[in-house]
């Protein structure tokens, strides 16, 4: 409410509505001031001020100052999302000086974004660099560049780009003197064009959306998107007295169908001419394809030996993307998964103690998980042989064995969700160990009691056979997904214990592979950790690289929470490492039988904000 408050008056538009999306921009028809998602997670003060500044932007800058006509102009000249994007951020730093200027007020807002956004993009320039993203990482510097506090310096991005930065830098610092919005459009086309003449790949990732602000004419504005604008081959009209239908379900198979049952529609596919179009087998190679295939230079033989070193080339930057496929302080890595082995009677015998000291908190929380997440949806059961009669009976007339039936449609007893706990087994865990087997005894027993899959794994770096090229990481699965429903499942929960250090990131970003291809609609990553991640060439970044992989699992959809259960209270630099890493979604819970309580609050809150 205030921000649409906000927005409504610095554009004096009362009709104006203010939503949220994953980039600010400022749409006219119909009005509508879209703040963007990237300030969620934040710190109160970083949140505040970031949605502020989106609004300042639109409803202050973007409605005074900004040439719709000249941006309709670059849109219809360039495709691209380099050029795009780069106008959208170097006009929203034009209007940011305006803004400043217009209403005093606002400097310090715009402050707190500029600190937060240059230490975003000198972060994604880094990893754009190491992924080979060599475009995403020109646009991270040229922020950086119009952001700086200080001289900035650029980095070595490609070869191919090397030579041209310093024309790109000589123009792209006019934008400091730049008054008018064609102004930014003829800094940004020139560096559009030099891009454009590089042979290096185009933008992969989003960071701002350059919206057509152009009103519809009058002829486009007409047309109805729902009906056909073509011509019909014919112009037959059917006649008034034709109204007989029939509702028929036709089906269709394939390799992916789960269902082989039935009668399906067939298309064969053994007639038509013989072609040279490439299929899924391997062909001879002819002398057209020579028109496919990459040349060097201009009007110039290249020799066997250029061929074989830009394949070399090419296979180099594949395995480099390939080190950097979990980040770049993970270079290195190496997972390895183990097995639990047989429970022994006295480990069977701890887990029975801890399941009965937790039963009465499983019915709390197994209360509190059936109200806050939906059950999966059931398809309808209809065309049945038996049940029901249902109201479409012409095909009682029409087929041969026709299917009028119908079955009530039953709810499904089974949450539509999947949990995955990770359990951190560094060294540092010694004391809180039982309190976390304790504690996933909890949850296991709650999620097997309702049926909801889930996994979980202890974690740990293994430094006494690390080396320079290699870091082994050690995975026990206690609990696995196939089995989570099975009785005698939990007792290898019993086998966790401290072992070395911790590579938070890494286990991250393997977890959210596998959540990946899970098929439930919500899905839940649950640390359980004592705080800041300890491994070898890890301690420096370790904080950080933990931070993106919580941000990519919460951009694919899941549900990322730290849980910290024992006795002692945090300190204050251990509670804001766990606030940068996870923002909100970090629990501290003194014990058990507490955990219901801490858990409620902000599972909901977490659950609202992934709607």
């Amino acid at each position: 409410m205030e921000l649409s408050d906000l927005a409504a008056a610095l554009s004096q538009n009362p009709n104006l509505k203010v939503e949220f999306g994953p980039l600010a921009y400022f749409q006219k028809e119909p009005a509508v001031l879209y703040v963007s998602h990237f300030w969620h997670h934040r710190s109160r003060q970083e949140e505040t001020a970031g949605m502020k500044t989106d609004i300042y932007l639109r409803a202050l800058g973007t409605a005074q100052w900004t040439d719709e006509e000249a941006v309709h102009s670059f849109i219809h000249r360039y495709k691209n999302g380099f050029a795009r994007q780069l106008l959208a951020v170097a006009e929203d730093i034009r209007l940011e000086l305006l803004c400043v200027q217009l209403r005093p007020g606002t400097k310090k807002a715009f402050g707190i974004r500029k600190q937060v956004m240059r230490g975003y993009h000198e972060g994604q320039l880094s990893v754009n660099r190491s992924k080979g993203f060599f475009t995403d990482a020109v646009y991270n510097a040229l922020f950086v560049l119009w952001q700086a506090d200080a001289p900035f310096d650029w980095p070595d991005i490609h070869p191919g780009i090397n030579g041209a930065i310093p024309f790109i830098d000589r123009t792209a610092r006019a934008l400091f003197d730049a008054r008018t919005t064609k102004d930014v459009v003829k800094i940004v086309s020139d560096i559009a064009d030099v891009l454009e003449e590089l042979d290096v790949r185009g933008m992969v990732n989003t960071y701002s959306h350059l919206p057509d602000y152009r009103q519809p004419t009058i002829e486009e504005a007409a047309v109805d998107p729902g009906k056909r604008q073509d011509p019909l081959a014919n112009d037959d009209e059917q006649d008034a007295d034709e109204h007989e239908q029939f509702d028929e379900q036709f089906f269709t198979w394939h390799r992916e169908s789960e269902e082989t049952r039935g009668t399906f529609m067939q298309f064969d596919l053994d007639q038509g001419a013989k072609t040279p179009m490439m299929g899924n087998t391997a062909r001879e190679g002819d002398e057209g394809d020579a028109a496919l295939a990459s040349v060097q230079g201009r009007s110039k033989k290249s020799s066997r030996e250029q061929y074989s070193r830009l394949l070399a080339e090419r296979r180099d930057a594949d395995t480099q993307a390939d080190e950097t496929r979990y980040g770049k302080e993970n270079i290195g890595a190496k997972a390895i998964y183990e097995k639990p082995r047989t429970a022994k009677d006295s480990e069977r015998e701890q887990y029975r103690l801890l399941k009965d000291e937790t039963a009465p908190v499983v019915h709390t929380l197994k209360r509190m998980i059936e109200k806050s997440i939906e059950k999966k949806k059931t398809s309808p059961r209809t065309d049945l042989l038996t049940g029901r009669l249902g109201r479409k009976l012409t095909r009682y007339f029409t087929d041969d064995n026709p299917r009028l039936f119908y079955k009530k449609q039953e709810p499904s007893r089974e949450i539509n969700a999947a949990f995955y706990l990770l359990i951190d087994s560094s060294a540092s865990m010694y004391d809180k160990m039982d309190d976390v087997k304790k504690s996933a005894v909890l949850f296991h027993e709650t999620l097997a009691s309702l049926r909801v899959p889930h996994e979980i794994t202890g974690f740990w770096e293994d430094t006494s056979s690390l080396s320079k090229d290699v870091k082994p990481n050690h995975f026990l699965t206690a609990v696995p997904f196939n089995t989570s429903y099975q009785a005698e499942t939990g007792y290898a929960i019993m086998q966790l214990r401290p072992e070395e250090d911790n590579r938070d990131g890494f286990a991250l970003r393997l977890a959210i592979e596998k959540m990946e291809r899970r098929s439930e609609e919500r899905k839940f990553l649950i640390v359980f950790s004592d705080g800041e991640p300890s491994a070898a060439d890890y301690d420096k970044n370790g904080v950080l690289d933990t931070h993106e992989a919580v941000m990519a699992a919460r951009k694919k959809g899941m549900t990322v929470f730290n849980l910290f259960i024992g006795d002692e209270a945090l300190d204050e630099a251990r509670q804001q490492t766990m606030k940068t890493i996870y923002g909100h979604g970090s629990i501290m819970a003194p014990d058990v039988s507490e955990l219901p309580h801490v858990l409620t609050p902000i599972l909901k809150k977490l659950l609202f904000d992934s709607i």
